[in-house]
Parts: C-alpha cells; sequence; structure tokens
C-alpha cells in the first residue's frame, strides 16, 4: 500500500509540474553576432541581444502565451526543439547565480562540403528546395561547465521562428586522463527526423589541434558506411551507439602524452555541419630521473596548479608544458 501512496504522489507532482511547465523550457539570452554590412574580408562585427523562447512541441502555442512582458532585447527568437537539447539544466542557472551560461547565435549558409568523406552526401548536385530558408547556428557552453552545444537551426524566410535541425554536444568537454589508460572523448548528435536531410545520411570527423598544428584523426562517411585513411592508430569508435543513438565519441585506446591537446567533432548532414570542442589534458604520477650536476636545480622548472605539479627537464624536454604530473622526483648518484 505504501509503495502505490508512493506512485500517486509522484504521479500527481509530475502532472503539476507539466501543467506548469507543459512543453516549453526556461528563456535563454543569446547573444546574435553577424559582419556589418559592406565589411569586406576585416569586416566589423555587429551584436544585438537576443531573447530565446523555447518550446519542444511545434504543435504548441504555449510559448507564445509566456513570452512575458516586452524586454530591451533587440531579436526574439520562438525556438522548436524536439530534442529539448536547450533545456538542459547546464544552460539554466539557478536564479541570483553569479555564473551564467554561453550562447551565441550567427547567421548560417548551407552549402555541400568538399572534404572525401563527406562528398556522396550531396552526390546528386541538388540543393532541395528544403534549403531555402533562414539558417542559423547557435554555439552554447553551459555555466557548470558540463555541456557544450552545437545547434543547426532552420526558420521559414523572414520569420522568428526556427527549429533545431541539427544538434551536436558535449557533456565532459574538459577530459583529465591518466597516462596509458583508455579515454572517451564524448560527442553526440541528434537530428530531426521530420527533416527530408534526415534520411541522406551523415559523417563523423574528428581532428586534432595543438599550438597551431593538427591533424586529422578520424573520419568515417555513414552512407556508405566506410572509414577514411589517416595516420593515426589506436582510436576508434561504437558503431552499434553511432548508429542506433547518435554516440560519436572518440575511443583512444590507451593515451599518451601526444594526445595532449583539442579535438574537436564534426558532424555533417547533407549541406549542413555542426561541430564541438573537447579537450584532453594527460595526467600522471612519472617518476624523473636526473644525473647530478651542481647546476641540477637549473635544469627543473616546477610549478603549482592546483595541487599537481609540472615537472619539465629543460635541457631534453622530455615531458612537455602540456602534460601535468604529480612531482615524484628522484637522483642517481
Amino acid at each position: 500500500m505504501t509503495n502505490i501512496s508512493i506512485i500517486l504522489q509522484s504521479f500527481l507532482a509530475f502532472s503539476y509540474v507539466m501543467h506548469v511547465y507543459g512543453t516549453s523550457c526556461p528563456v535563454l539570452e543569446c547573444w546574435f553576432v553577424q559582419e556589418k554590412p559592406g565589411g569586406g574580408f576585416h569586416a566589423a562585427m555587429s551584436q544585438e541581444k537576443s531573447l530565446l523562447y523555447i518550446n519542444t512541441d511545434p504543435d504548441s502555442e504555449e510559448t507564445r502565451s509566456k513570452q512575458g512582458p516586452p524586454t530591451d532585447h533587440d531579436r526574439v527568437y520562438y525556438v522548436t526543439d524536439p530534442a529539448a537539447t536547450l533545456c538542459s539544466s547546464s544552460l539554466h542557472p539557478p536564479e541570483g547565480s553569479v555564473q551564467k551560461s554561453q550562447c551565441e547565435i550567427n547567421p548560417f549558409m548551407p552549402q555541400p562540403s568538399t572534404v572525401q568523406w563527406t562528398v556522396p552526401l550531396t552526390d546528386s548536385a541538388h540543393s532541395p528546395i528544403y534549403l531555402q530558408a533562414d539558417w542559423y547556428t547557435a554555439a552554447l557552453q553551459g555555466f557548470d561547465g558540463q555541456l557544450r552545444l552545437s545547434n543547426v537551426l532552420r526558420a521559414p524566410t523572414a520569420t522568428k521562428e526556427p527549429k533545431v535541425v541539427l544538434s551536436v554536444s558535449s557533456r565532459t568537454f574538459m577530459i583529465r586522463s591518466r597516462l596509458g589508460e583508455p579515454v572517451v572523448l564524448d560527442c553526440g548528435f541528434w537530428v530531426d527526423a521530420s527533416s527530408p536531410l534526415s534520411g541522406s545520411g551523415f559523417a563523423v570527423e574528428w581532428r586534432y589541434q595543438f599550438r597551431g598544428d593538427g591533424r586529422l584523426v578520424l573520419a568515417y562517411d555513414g552512407k556508405s558506411d566506410r572509414f577514411a585513411e589517416t595516420q593515426e592508430e589506436g582510436v576508434g569508435l561504437d558503431f552499434t551507439a553511432l548508429h542506433e543513438t547518435g554516440d560519436a565519441s572518440l575511443i583512444l585506446q590507451e593515451a599518451q602524452v601526444r594526445h595532449s591537446g583539442t579535438y574537436i567533432c564534426t558532424v555533417y548532414l547533407p549541406y549542413l555541419l555542426a561541430q564541438v570542442a573537447v579537450e584532453l589534458e594527460i595526467v600522471d604520477r612519472i617518476l624523473c630521473l636526473f644525473l647530478p650536476n651542481p647546476r641540477l636545480q637549473q635544469l627543473l622548472l616546477t610549478q603549482r596548479l592546483g595541487g599537481i605539479t609540472s615537472v619539465v627537464n629543460k635541457s631534453s624536454k622530455f615531458i612537455p608544458f602540456s602534460t601535468k604530473a604529480h612531482a615524484d622526483v628522484g637522483f642517481v648518484l
């Protein structure tokens, strides 16, 4: 009897929440950023304060009915997000919090990609009428450091009612891993099933960047079920999760020093793309041995960072500055 009572109370609580909030989500504040007209190569950018009213049901009028009084924002959008990606608690800090989420909207121009593993997505060479609309990208980061999100939105021409078509996200975009252990770099995507582009295939790409240098880590053509040739070893995807749930996370079989840096996960649809960046830092306890030398102290550079010590042998540069290690320093006598 107690269990039935608990279930009934839970149901009533759920019904109350749905009655109060329905299919709408908390309002988002964003910056709309675009180039000023006639700017050229180094065009100046304009920024406009924007307000996003989010609804998960495209047929509901609830968002408009709860839009509230007029604001001082330059732009107001009524966004339909069936996957509720914009409703994440990471994007909506508690009232009175000094921490804020970050949100930026930009105009977007759909176009075919020219990289090899995406060419099959647009091999018909015909742009669908569906592309004739107003397109935007929205880049967001949670106030708690737990979410990065990149959405592509489509709005009927000259309206302020965009709908999320493609969403790419990472919920662990800053990762610390021990040397030699397997690492999973989180990246997932969602595609609006009602979009004509959803059944035309997809492609996933992972790239690495560090101090201006970059390389292709992995590229997969989901339409042709093929990998692009790369020089990277010990990396992969979970294909079952990729095709069933949109889990495009990169799996590193064994973390190495060279893996420290920024990884960019890009998901392609025909004419569309969205991407998020994931930061990887290798952390481990390393034993450093040095020969005795009168000037030994000049060979070491130590820097305290949150209880972790970076140790660098300046003469050999054995451990790069990007690798953090707990200090276990020994000496050979």
